[in-house]
C-alpha cells in the first residue's frame, strides 16, 4: 500500500486523539434531541409543532420549528447516515434529491486544480452557487479556483445534523447561496465517551473503506460550563477503472446514415479501440510505408519480442490512419485504461471541539476549535505517457518538432523478430504507436490541512431580545505533488542509443556525464532505476485560501401584537477572503515536463487576490392573525441584506414570504427571493492557460456533420472557403484556451416557492410537504466545455447562434478550427424549476415501531440561455438531470433490533435531452434505476451496538456506456460519465460498531 510520511501521520494522529477521548469520564452519551426522532431524508414526524427538539436555524436567523419556515428544509441526522455506511459529508448529502454531485472521489480525478475536493451542486446549477455554513458561520473554500467548501476540511466526529434549504438564500448568508445553503450543525453538548468504527468492502473484494470516530464531553462549573471534542481518521482504498470494466463502449459516428429521419442510428454504440493508444508497441504499414498516413493499414503488434498482425476481421474501421479508431479488436490492442482510476487513493483526519461557558447569568462564552488533514492520491491531468507515428509532433526539444519513437535498422534495442520483419518487408524504417504503462505511473498527490477557529460572546440584551458578537478565522493549504513526471530533453536522450564499448548508452556525451541512462521502448518490462533517477522529476504547487469573518447581531421580539410578539434579527457582518497560488518555482523543469499533447500538463500561473466584504442584514416575522376561524395561524416575513465589495459593485438581496395556516394541521407557504453572486476569484482572475490538442470532434467534419438538421446550412455560414465537410479526423493541432475574465459582471436571480404542508389529525405522526421552486439566474457566469462551445454554435435553428460562434475561431484557410475560447463569460441566463416532495410517518405495529422518511424532487425545467430572447437549451429529462429522483428509508424496530432499507430512484431518462429524435443514438433511453440498501442495528447492551449492512443489495451499476471515463487531456476523468450519479461500486458489505460509556 502507497505510504508517506504525512499519510502514515495521519493514523498517528487519530490513535493519539482516541488515546486522548478514552481518559474521559465514563457516563452515558447524550446528543441533541434532534438527532433521535428522525427518519432519513427529512425527519420522522414529530408529536406537535414547536416541540424543543425542532428548533433550527437554517434559512432565517429566527428560530422556529422546521415546518414553519416558509421555504423547503431538508434534514438528515448522521445517525441515519452512518447506519446505512455513508460517513462522509458529501455521501450523506447525496441522500437528499436536491443536491446533486459537484465534484467527490467518483469525479474530481485529472481535475486541474481541485483533485480531491469534495463539494456540492444544489438544483445542479453550478458548485459555487451552492453555499456551506457551520452552526451558521461560513466556511474558508477549499478550492484553487473556485468559491465552493471542501465538505472534506469539516471536522466529521461531532456533527448532529445536516439541514439543507434550497432557493435563494442570499439574503440571509450572503452571496453564494443562490440555490440554497447546507448547514451542518454541531454538537454543543454530550457527556462520556462516544466510539464508532465502521469498516467495508465490495463483492468483488476491493473498494474497501473504513471509517472511526471517537467523541466525548463533561459539565464543568457546576453546570455552567460545557466541553466536547471529537476525532475521525477514514481510509479509502483506491480502485482501478479496470477492476470494474475492461471494455470503452462509446458512441462513434454511424457510417451507414445516411441524415436524420432515416430509420438508421446517427451514431452508435463501439468497442472502442485506438491500437496506437496500446501497450504493446504497435504500428501501421502499407507496403513499403513504415507508416499509414491517413489510410487503411495492416496493424501489427510486438509482443514479448514477437511480430504479431492484428486480424483485419477481428475489428471495424472507423476512422483510417495512424490515430484512427477502431471498432473491436483483441485486448492487446486495447491500452487506454491501463492506469486510469476510477476512484483514488484517500485518507481524512479530522478533530473538533467546542468550549462554553456561562459567564454570567446573561452571558455565554464560546470557543471552537476545527482542523482537518486530508490526503488524495490519484491520477494527474493525464495518466499516460504516449507518442505515435505523427511525422511532427510533441516530443521536441525547445519546441522544435520531432518524430515520435522510430525503430530503425541500426537502433542497438532492435528485436531480431523486428529486424527480420523489416527486412522481409524491404523496410528501413517504422514508425511505432504506444502507451507507456510500464513506466511509473504519474500521480497527483494533495496534502490540505485545514484550520478553523473562533470565539463568539453573547446573551440577553433586555427580556425578550438576545445578542452576540463572533469571529472566525479559516484557512486551507493545500501542498500539491505531482511524481513520475518525465522531463522531454531527458526522455529525447535516453531513446537516442548507440552502442559503445559494447554496452547500450545513450548518443549524447553531455547526457551521458549528466546521468542519462537509455531506455528500451521495445519492451513492456519496468526501466532501470537509474532511467527513473535520471528522467523523471516531480512538480510542487502550494494553494492558500483564507477567510477571517466578523459580525455582530441582535435577534428576538421587539414588540408585541394582538396575535403575537413580532420577531426580528439584524446584524452586520464583515469579512475577508484571500487565494494564493504557486507553481514549482523551478521554471527550468516546468519548462521541461509542461508540454502537450504528450504529457499534457498544463501551467498553472500564480494567482493572488483579496476581497473585503461589508454586510448588513436585517430579517422580520410578523404575526398577522392567530387562532381564528380560518386563521389558525397567519404570518409574513421579509429579509434585507446590503453588501458592499471591494472589488466589485454593491448589492442588495432580499427576501420576502409568508406562511398561512387555515385549520389545524394545513399551511400554505410561499417565498420569493432576489440574489446576487460576485464572480468569485477564480471566474475572474485565473490566467489564461493554453493547451494543444490532437485530435478535436469538430461538428463540421465528416460523419458529425449529420447529427443535427441544422449543422449544415450553419457550417457553410461560419467555416471559411467552405467546399464540405472537413476532414475526419482533423488534420492540424487545435488548442483550447481557458481561464478568467476580469470584465465579468455579477448575476442576479429570482426564486420562488410556494407549497403546503399537512399534518393531519386523524393521522398521528404524519407531515407530508409539497413545494413548486423556480430558480432563474441572469447572466449567468460559466466557463462551458469546447466540444459545447463548438456543437451550440452550429446547432442552432435560424442560423449559427453568435453567442457560442464568437468564442470558435477557424483558420481562414482550411476552415479548420485554429482554436476555442473556454474562457468564463457571462451568458444570458440559466432556470430550474421543479416540485419538491416530502414525507414522514411513524407508527406502531404490533410491539414495534415503523418510520418512513420520503424525499423526493421532480424537475420540470433546466434550461441553459445563451441571448436575451433566445428559448434555450432545456436539458431536463438527461440522465444527468433526471426528471425525478427520490430516496425513501424505511426502517422497523422491535425491542434490540432494529431493520433500516434505504431504496434510491432515478427516473427513466434521455441519453441527451438535445437530440434530435430517437434515432440520434443507438440507445436513446435509460431505463428507470432502484438501489436498495439494507442495515440491520442490534442493541447487544446498553453500551454497545452492532451494525451489519449491505449497500447496493441487487449490485445494481451504471449503464455500459455511461460507465465511460474520458481519455482526452484535460478533461476530469468519470466528470462526464454516469459514474457520479448511479454507483460504480456495486454491491458493498460493511459492519460498524458502537460503544458508549
Amino acid at each position: 500500500m502507497f505510504r508517506d510520511p504525512l499519510h502514515a501521520g495521519v493514523a498517528s494522529f487519530a490513535l493519539a486523539l482516541g488515546m486522548l477521548a478514552s481518559g474521559a469520564a465514563h457516563a452515558q452519551t447524550s446528543t441533541t434531541p434532534a438527532s433521535t426522532d428522525r427518519a432519513g431524508p427529512q425527519g420522522a414526524a414529530r408529536d406537535g409543532a414547536g416541540a424543543a427538539s425542532d428548533i433550527i436555524v437554517t434559512g432565517t436567523h429566527i428560530a422556529r420549528p422546521e415546518l414553519q419556515s416558509t421555504m423547503p428544509i431538508r434534514v438528515i441526522t448522521t445517525e441515519d447516515a452512518r447506519n446505512f455506511g455513508r460517513n462522509t459529508v458529501y455521501d450523506t448529502l447525496l441522500l437528499n434529491p436536491a443536491v446533486g454531485p459537484g465534484l467527490g472521489e467518483m469525479n474530481s480525478l485529472g481535475q486541474e486544480y481541485d483533485q480531491g475536493v469534495a463539494n456540492i451542486n444544489l438544483r445542479q446549477m453550478g458548485a459555487n452557487r451552492s453555499l456551506v455554513v457551520v452552526d451558521g458561520h461560513r466556511w474558508v473554500s477549499g478550492g484553487a479556483r473556485t468559491s465552493a467548501v471542501d465538505l472534506n476540511t469539516i471536522p466529521t466526529a461531532l456533527i448532529d445534523r445536516i439541514e439543507t434549504v434550497t432557493g435563494g438564500a442570499a439574503a440571509i448568508y450572503g452571496a453564494d447561496a443562490v440555490t440554497g445553503a447546507v448547514n451542518i450543525i454541531m454538537k454543543k453538548k454530550m457527556s462520556g465517551l462516544n466510539l464508532t468504527a465502521t469498516s467495508g468492502i465490495s463483492g468483488e473484494g476491493d473498494a474497501r473503506q473504513s471509517d472511526f470516530s471517537v467523541a466525548t464531553g463533561f459539565d464543568f462549573g457546576g453546570g455552567r460550563g460545557h466541553f466536547v471534542i471529537g476525532g475521525n481518521y477514514s481510509d479509502t482504498a483506491p480502485l482501478a477503472t479496470l477492476d470494474r470494466t475492461t471494455k470503452r463502449y462509446v458512441y462513434q459516428v454511424n457510417p451507414r446514415n445516411t441524415g436524420p429521419n432515416d430509420g438508421i442510428p446517427d451514431n452508435y454504440l463501439i468497442d472502442y479501440h485506438q491500437f496506437y493508444r496500446s501497450h504493446f508497441p504497435t504500428f501501421c504499414i502499407i507496403g513499403t510505408a513504415g507508416m499509414c498516413g491517413n489510410q487503411n493499414g495492416q496493424w501489427y503488434q510486438l509482443i514479448n519480442n514477437q511480430v504479431v498482425a492484428i486480424p483485419k476481421s477481428s475489428y471495424n474501421v472507423v476512422s483510417n490512419g495512424d490515430t484512427g479508431v477502431q471498432d473491436g479488436g483483441p485486448d492487446s490492442a486495447f491500452g487506454i485504461y491501463d492506469s486510469i482510476l476510477l476512484r483514488g487513493k484517500s485518507a481524512r483526519a479530522s478533530a473538533y471541539s467546542n468550549l462554553s461557558y456561562e459567564l454570567t447569568p446573561a452571558i455565554t462564552w464560546n470557543a471552537v476549535f476545527g482542523y482537518a488533514h486530508s490526503y488524495s492520491r490519484g491520477n494527474a491531468e493525464w495518466p499516460q505517457y504516449r507518442d505515435d507515428a505523427r511525422a511532427t509532433n510533441w516530443w521536441g526539444k525547445n519546441g522544435v518538432g520531432t518524430t515520435g519513437e522510430i525503430a530503425r535498422l541500426t537502433d542497438p534495442y532492435l528485436p531480431d523478430t523486428l529486424r527480420d520483419f523489416m527486412v522481409s518487408n524491404n523496410l528501413t524504417q517504422i514508425s511505432f504507436d504506444r502507451h507507456y504503462t510500464n513506466i511509473p505511473t504519474p500521480w497527483e498527490i494533495h496534502k490540505r490541512n485545514a484550520i478553523t477557529t473562533g470565539t463568539d460572546i453573547g446573551g440577553d440584551l433586555t427580556g425578550k431580545l438576545n445578542w452576540q458578537a463572533f469571529v472566525r478565522y479559516g484557512q486551507v493549504v493545500d501542498n500539491i505533488t505531482t511524481r513520475n513526471a518525465v522531463g522531454r530533453d531527458e526522455w529525447l536522450n535516453a531513446r537516442d542509443t548507440i552502442l559503445l564499448d559494447g554496452q547500450v548508452v545513450c548518443r549524447d556525451p553531455a547526457a551521458r556525464a549528466a546521468g542519462c541512462a537509455p531506455f528500451n521502448y521495445y519492451t513492456t518490462d519496468a526501466p532501470s532505476q537509474a532511467w527513473i533517477d535520471y528522467a523523471e522529476k516531480e512538480r510542487y504547487e502550494r494553494t492558500k485560501n483564507t477567510m477571517i469573518n466578523a459580525g455582530a447581531n441582535i435577534d428576538g421580539s421587539l414588540f408585541s401584537l394582538p396575535y403575537g410578539d413580532v420577531s426580528i434579527a439584524a446584524g452586520f457582518e464583515w469579512r475577508r477572503e484571500t487565494l494564493r497560488t504557486r507553481d514549482d518555482p523551478d521554471t527550468a523543469k516546468l519548462a521541461d515536463i509542461v508540454w502537450s499533447p504528450g504529457m499534457d500538463m498544463a501551467l498553472h500561473p500564480a494567482l493572488e487576490h483579496r476581497r473585503d466584504t461589508t454586510e448588513f442584514y436585517g430579517e422580520a416575522v410578523i404575526p398577522l392573525l392567530r387562532d381564528l376561524p380560518f386563521a389558525r395561524r397567519l404570518e409574513i416575513e421579509g429579509a434585507v441584506r446590503w453588501s458592499h465589495y471591494s472589488d466589485n459593485p454593491n448589492g442588495t438581496t432580499w427576501k420576502a414570504g409568508g406562511s398561512w395556516e387555515p385549520v389545524t394541521g394545513l399551511t400554505l407557504r410561499g417565498t420569493y427571493s432576489h440574489s446576487i453572486r460576485v464572480p468569485n476569484f477564480g471566474e475572474l482572475f485565473s490566467p489564461i492557460s493554453m493547451v494543444t490538442l490532437g485530435h478535436i470532434s469538430d461538428p463540421c467534419q465528416a460523419g458529425l456533420i449529420t447529427q443535427d438538421d441544422d449543422r449544415a446550412a450553419n457550417c457553410a455560414a461560419t467555416v471559411p472557403n467552405w467546399t464540405g465537410p472537413l476532414p475526419n479526423p482533423n488534420l492540424n493541432q487545435p488548442r483550447v484556451f481557458s481561464g478568467g475574465n476580469p470584465d465579468l459582471t455579477p448575476e442576479t436571480s429570482n426564486s420562488f416557492t410556494v407549497g403546503v404542508v399537512l399534518q393531519p389529525r386523524f393521522l398521528r405522526g404524519f407531515d407530508l410537504t409539497v413545494d413548486y421552486w423556480d430558480i432563474k439566474i441572469d447572466n449567468v457566469v460559466t466557463s462551458l466545455a469546447y466540444t459545447t462551445l463548438m456543437n451550440s454554435c452550429v446547432n442552432a435553428s435560424g442560423g449559427p447562434d453568435q453567442a457560442y460562434c464568437q468564442f470558435v475561431h477557424r483558420d481562414p484557410v482550411t476552415g479548420e478550427v485554429d482554436y476555442v475560447q473556454a474562457q468564463y463569460a457571462n451568458l444570458a441566463g440559466q432556470r430550474a424549476r421543479g416540485i419538491d416532495i416530502g414525507a414522514n410517518y411513524r407508527v406502531p405495529i404490533g410491539a414495534g415501531e415503523m418510520r418512513l422518511g420520503f424525499s423526493g424532487t421532480y424537475l420540470l425545467e433546466q434550461t441553459t440561455i445563451s441571448q436575451v430572447g433566445s428559448a434555450g437549451t432545456d436539458n431536463s429529462g438527461a440522465w444527468n438531470y433526471p426528471r425525478f429522483k427520490g430516496t425513501l428509508i424505511t426502517s422497523y424496530s422491535l425491542g434490540k433490533f432494529t431493520l433500516g432499507v434505504n431504496t434510491r430512484m432515478i427516473s427513466a431518462a434521455k441519453y441527451s435531452a438535445t437530440a434530435q429524435s430517437d434515432e440520434t443514438y443507438e440507445i436513446p433511453r435509460i431505463p428507470a434505476y432502484f438501489m436498495n440498501d439494507i442495515t440491520l442495528n442490534i442493541r447487544a447492551t446498553d453500551k454497545y451496538m452492532f451494525s451489519f449492512g449491505v449497500k447496493n443489495v441487487s449490485d445494481k451499476r451504471p449503464p455500459f456506456f455511461l460507465q465511460d471515463t474520458p481519455t482526452t487531456p484535460h478533461q476530469t476523468v468519470g466528470n462526464n460519465t454516469g459514474n457520479a450519479y448511479y454507483d460504480a461500486i456495486g454491491r458493498y458489505f460493511f459492519v460498524k460498531v458502537d460503544a458508549s460509556f
